[in-house]
């Protein structure tokens, strides 16, 4: 992700995360509605069949969350050791729109969900895959905290560079 200054870099970051958002964001509305507006066909009725699917789709995603959020971690480990705040923030800039992609993916399973079975869990489930998208913001904090940043570079993140004006 090429860059040239450090509020460019959120604001790149940012928009990506709220492109990324907004397709679970249309789809689950468009399908919660049509599913309780307009009495959809429901492609699931079997209830023991509808709690396996809510089951094995939240152990999924569980899993596979827990596994980004390691994998975020051990590449900022990497790509702290490195030189240059820019090169840094590139670096870690990719991974975080890696890890954006993964949780919206994650979050699009919610009205697939909803759609092939009409189960209010995956409307709890898309909530709390929002609330976890929102929780893991790119922000300066966590950005500084993640490449664990001092002094001069922590300062002109932690202000998206107008400290340093």
């Amino acid at each position: 992700m090429k860059f040239n200054s450090v509020k460019e870099y959120f604001y790149r970051l940012n928009n990506t995360g709220y492109q990324l958002m907004m397709v679970p964001l249309i789809l689950f509305i468009y399908y919660y509605g049509s599913a309780y507006a307009f009495t959809a066909r429901t492609w699931i009725s079997n209830a023991t069949l509808t709690l396996y699917i809510l089951i094995g789709v939240v152990t999924f995603a569980l899993i596979v969350l827990t596994a980004v959020h390691f994998f975020v971690r051990a590449k900022a480990e990497k790509i702290s050791k490195q030189t240059g705040l820019g090169l840094k923030l590139e670096l870690l800039g990719s991974v975080l729109m890696k890890r954006m992609i993964v949780q919206g993916l994650i979050i699009l399973m919610m009205p697939v969900g909803l759609v092939l079975t009409h189960h209010l869990g995956f409307t709890f489930g898309f909530i709390v895959l929002l609330a976890w998208f929102f929780l893991h913001w790119p922000t300066p904090t966590q950005v500084c905290n993640l490449l664990k940043l001092k002094g001069d570079e922590k300062e002109m993140v932690l202000s998206k560079g107008e400290a340093f004006k």
